[in-house]
């Protein structure tokens, strides 16, 4: 499975060349899918409702970012996705994409969940077969880190 595709499962708006945070999901996480998808209900919108949809709204968090993950049995893959909010259902919090990543990264033996920003990484490949270590990482998260 390329990087591109087994992590594009947990982030929000996708566009043409990169997924959100909110449509990204870590090699074999087993995230909620409460955690980030909005429940359907045909009741009135609550507090809640009204402070995922204030976070969905806000302006971009940070520039782009990359996230590369190591799962057992896979080589390192990586990804490039947006950096915007995206409301965790299980927190009850407006998180960044840096935020959701690592909330929501694998914490099984063999894993490992990296992220940083694309300015800070310059010239960095997300599309190589076996991603390379990220220069500059600001936030990481599972047990093989």
């Amino acid at each position: 499975m390329g990087g591109v595709s087994a992590i594009a499962s947990a982030v929000g708006h996708p566009t043409a060349s990169k997924p959100t945070a909110k449509t990204a999901v870590a090699p074999g996480a087993t995230t909620h899918p409460s955690a980030t998808a909005r429940p359907k209900s045909s009741a009135k919108p609550n507090a809640t409702s009204k402070a995922a949809d204030a976070c969905d709204s806000r302006p971009w968090a940070s520039g782009d970012i990359y996230v590369r993950m190591l799962s057992p049995g896979v080589q390192w893959e990586a990804q490039e996705l947006g950096g915007e909010w995206s409301w965790d259902y299980t927190t009850g919090k407006c998180l960044t994409s840096v935020q959701l990543m690592i909330a929501t990264a694998p914490q099984v033996p063999g894993s490992c969940t990296q992220v940083g920003y694309v300015a800070d990484n310059p010239g960095y490949n997300a599309n190589a077969n076996a991603a390379a270590p990220l220069k500059n990482v600001v936030a990481e998260s599972g047990p093989d880190c």
